[in-house]
């Protein structure tokens, strides 16, 4: 279950317990979920975050160290001249043929250390999308334009709502607006 339902069931435990009269087992039996998980939501909002257990890696042991000071030099080189996965896992089967890793392995070790270090980024994208009649996004911009040799103030006006954006309107800016609130 994923964070967001889970945060969203607790929710629901939680309304259904304080407002609903409910008791732990009648919630737990409704819901079809465990009474253990209704007293935790009951004791708090927020469910507790999941415990990953750290394992082992024996077969990475020995190029981790070799792998850190790869890209210990690396922060100093320019970005183009950096070592990539592969080449590290080249240079891996050259220089340390004893250590017998497999290539996704030096992969996913890299970039979690290239993350720890700092030289790469993690990027969040949040698209904007509005449902009709809920919320929308407009905007207001000024320009001037050469209209048959005469130049002429527009008002354009951008507005944005559901998967759909509008074609701009053009206003000429000495013609007055029907739209509230314009000037």
């Amino acid at each position: 279950m994923d964070r967001r339902a889970k945060v969203e069931l607790y929710e629901q435990i939680r309304r259904e317990y304080e407002h609903g009269g409910g008791t732990i087992r009648g919630i737990a039996k409704k819901l079809g979920i465990h009474r253990r998980m209704v007293r935790e939501a009951v004791l708090s909002a927020v469910p507790v975050e999941r415990k990953t257990p750290v394992r082992e890696r024996p077969k990475l042991e020995p190029a981790m160290a070799f792998i850190d000071a790869v890209l210990e030099g690396d922060k100093q080189a320019p970005r183009k001249q950096r070592h990539t996965a592969h080449r590290i896992w080249c240079r891996i089967r050259a220089e340390m043929p004893e250590v017998k890793v497999a290539e996704s392995t030096i992969r996913r070790h890299v970039r979690e250390r290239k993350i720890a270090l700092a030289m790469i980024h993690r990027e969040t994208f949040i698209p904007q999308s509005y449902v009709w009649g809920g919320e929308a996004q407009v905007d207001w911009y000024e320009a001037y334009a050469d209209i048959c040799g005469e130049r002429a103030g527009l008002r354009i006006l951008d507005a944005q709502h559901g998967q759909w954006r509008s074609l701009p309107l053009h206003l000429p800016a000495r013609q007055p607006t029907s739209v509230p609130g314009s000037t």
